[in-house]
């Protein structure tokens, strides 16, 4: 969380209100997101799952990028009342235009 007052929150505001981008690629910046809207996309939709195909994240920052993808509404949730409570997790029409996106930055990269 950025103070609003520091540099880094003035910093933020002005390179999102000069260059749309920058607040494009804050919301898939972090280090597992754009890997979770793949296998979202793939089936892999619940925390145990992805857990599955990212051993190494921990719980807390999965938990957490998850929350900032909902907050951004690339994903959404649904609770079902099992026991235990099961959640899946799927693509929003926002996250699912993004799987595009994501394929083109890869190719992109590869032609380096």
């Amino acid at each position: 969380m950025i103070k609003e007052t520091s540099s880094n929150a003035f910093n933020r505001k002005f390179l999102h209100s000069v260059c749309r981008i920058n607040g494009a690629l804050e919301t898939i910046a972090g280090r597992w997101k754009a890997l979770m809207l793949i296998h979202i996309a793939e089936g892999k939709n619940r925390f145990s799952l992805l857990k599955q195909v990212l051993p190494t994240v921990s719980d807390q920052v999965l938990g957490r990028q998850l929350r900032e993808l909902e907050a951004d509404g690339l994903i959404g949730k649904t609770v079902i009342a099992e026991v235990p409570v099961r959640v899946d997790y799927h693509l929003t029409d926002k996250g699912t235009a993004i799987l595009p996106i994501l394929d083109a930055l890869a190719e992109w990269h590869d032609k380096r």
